[in-house]
């Protein structure tokens, strides 16, 4: 029965993150405008403010690279989970339609993430697994990417009182499809680091990012008109 109340305490916990996580609002934390991060212009905006644009190309080596911290915050509770830096690798191919270039994920990525925090008195510590895959396209030196995360349940100890105590949480699936609903938007880049999207989490606490890389080392600068 405890470990029951347990178990309900913690998806309702995780239900109200996975009911923010793909609200995001279009803010950058501090000091992440000098890092090469982008979150209230978009990626048209920026591009508009440069005058300049790479133009969409084809490679087998786009990577997007994801990085959270999101913390979750409810009455007397307050849990983290810290995503381990890792990455996958997105496909491009010609688009016979609309768009310049289409990008999908090659495989899916499993990453892993902790989970800790406290709930009432008692500590939470644990880890778990995160399936990522991204689908999207560029148009005019623009990438739109959705963005899905299949947050895996988790297992793990819960201490009370120097006593442990097994607790289980739900997992969830976050999809981010940006403010236009066409996908969050990268800029096509000649820098190395690549283009980094961070925008807040507002479940609770501390911001999703995400940061799309590729090599452009043959693609020329095009003028924008």
């Amino acid at each position: 029965m405890k470990k029951l109340v347990i178990a309900l305490v913690l998806a309702v916990v995780v239900i109200v993150g996975s009911a923010c996580g793909a609200k995001t609002a279009d803010a950058v934390p501090a000091g992440a405008e000098d890092a090469g991060v982008s979150g209230g212009d978009t990626a048209e905006k920026i591009k508009e403010d440069t005058g300049e644009v790479l133009t969409c190309f084809h490679a087998s080596n786009y990577s997007l690279t994801f990085d959270h911290t999101l913390t979750v915050n409810a009455a007397n509770t307050s849990l983290t989970h810290i995503l381990k830096q890792g990455s996958i690798a997105l496909a491009s191919e010609y688009d016979s339609g609309s768009h310049d270039t289409l990008l999908h994920t090659v495989n899916p990525q499993t990453l892993d993430f902790e989970y800790m925090g406290v709930v009432g008195v008692c500590s939470v510590d644990a880890a778990g697994e995160v399936t990522m895959s991204a689908e999207g396209f560029c148009e005019d030196g623009i990438v739109y990417l959705t963005i899905t995360e299949s947050w895996g349940g988790t297992d793990g100890t819960m201490v009370c009182d120097g006593s442990s105590v097994p607790f289980s949480a739900p997992g969830y699936t976050a999809t981010h499809s940006g403010a236009s609903g066409m996908g969050e938007e990268f800029l096509i880049t000649d820098d190395a680091a690549g283009h980094t999207l961070m925008k807040p989490f507002l479940g609770g606490e501390g911001y999703h990012s995400w940061t799309l890389q590729m090599d452009i080392s043959l693609v020329p600068l095009v003028p924008e008109e």
